[in-house]
């Protein structure tokens, strides 16, 4: 499904340089996003073959190692951090050597992605051990996951653990509905103590709302930069433009869309819209069967919302992990 997404997308947005090339429209050095995209495509074969051969259990204990070794070894760098230590051995543990936590990483975004589901998978992990220090490490994991994101100052992140913790809600509330038939006292309840929580916080609300639109590590608006893509994408609604960033501060400004959609609809047209679309609803579909994995796919998907991931190969190895460990517990009931 990953690979065929790849060969798609290559094959439309190739389409679009071409009616870019031959209408004149705004012609760039494309070399660099096809080098990428291929560098992913292949990297989508390989972890497709080796989960497509390996069995829940296999697929599982990967998804584990992750989490409390990653942590592990995340943690004791932000301990460091904490200590006020902004380099180690030569290399910035905070981005480019300001108060933003991100290890050994020239992109906080790629280490933000890293972070991104794994409160979501501290929860699956917890639900799935059986022994109880596990349990409780996996917790503890929930806890320092959600710290470290915290420090990385993403705006986008935080987008995007609110949007997963709403699907949360929506999906435990509908749930809890069903089971009880007619009885509509606990969604009353639900909607109460969500109310309190708006009406006592709704400055940092706003505050947090309007950081996400209007704050940009270009220096530019998230606002302007979409509608410009927007524009951009109008150029050549069908096919798109091709490899390349056609937004900005005025359209055809040289940068990137900020919104992985609108990347696509510049890139591949509406063509690449629908196959994006169609893509993301077989990976929800699938793993729409544990609530846990879906929070922490659409966490994922959120983050997109504000910038654009089609080359974070940390992105589509998650997207790959996740799948496979739905349809593997599908396959093998548990």
């Amino acid at each position: 499904m990953f690979s065929m997404f790849w060969i798609s997308y290559l094959f439309v947005i190739t389409i679009g340089y071409y009616v870019n090339r031959f209408f004149d429209i705004y012609t760039q050095f494309v070399s660099f996003d096809y080098k990428a995209y291929i560098v992913v495509l292949f990297l989508c074969l390989t972890f497709e073959t080796l989960f497509k051969e390996s069995s829940f259990v296999q697929v599982y204990s990967i998804i584990r190692f992750i989490y409390f070794w990653g942590l592990v070894v995340i943690g004791c760098l932000f301990v460091l951090y904490l200590e006020g230590y902004r380099v180690l051995f030569g290399y910035y543990i905070t981005y480019a050597g300001s108060d933003i936590f991100s290890p050994f990483a020239n992109d906080y975004h790629q280490f933000a992605y890293f972070i991104a589901p794994l409160p979501f998978v501290g929860l699956y992990i917890f639900t799935k051990e059986n022994n109880f220090t596990l349990k409780i490490l996996a917790i503890l994991g929930v806890f320092l996951s959600v710290d470290i994101g915290l420090s990385t100052t993403s705006s986008t992140l935080l987008a995007a653990w609110l949007l997963a913790f709403m699907v949360m809600i929506l999906f435990t509330v509908t749930s809890g509905l069903k089971k009880m038939k007619d009885d509509a006292s606990l969604l009353i309840f639900l909607i109460c103590i969500v109310s309190i929580v708006v009406i006592f916080n709704y400055e940092q609300i706003i505050e947090m709302i309007d950081e996400f639109f209007h704050a940009d590590s270009n220096g530019g608006s998230r606002l302007v930069i979409w509608t410009n893509a927007i524009r951009a994408w109008l150029y050549s609604p069908i096919f798109g433009l091709g490899p390349g960033s056609y937004s900005g501060d005025h359209v055809f400004g040289g940068y990137e869309a900020h919104n992985t959609f609108l990347q696509i609809l510049t890139q591949g047209g509406i063509v690449a819209g629908i196959v994006y679309i169609l893509f993301i609803f077989k990976l929800i579909k699938m793993t729409h069967q544990n609530l846990f994995l879906l929070c922490a796919v659409v966490s994922l998907i959120a983050y997109g919302f504000g910038i654009n991931d089609l080359r974070r190969t940390v992105l589509w190895f998650y997207f790959i992990l996740f799948y496979y460990l739905s349809f593997k517990s599908k396959g093998e009931g548990n």
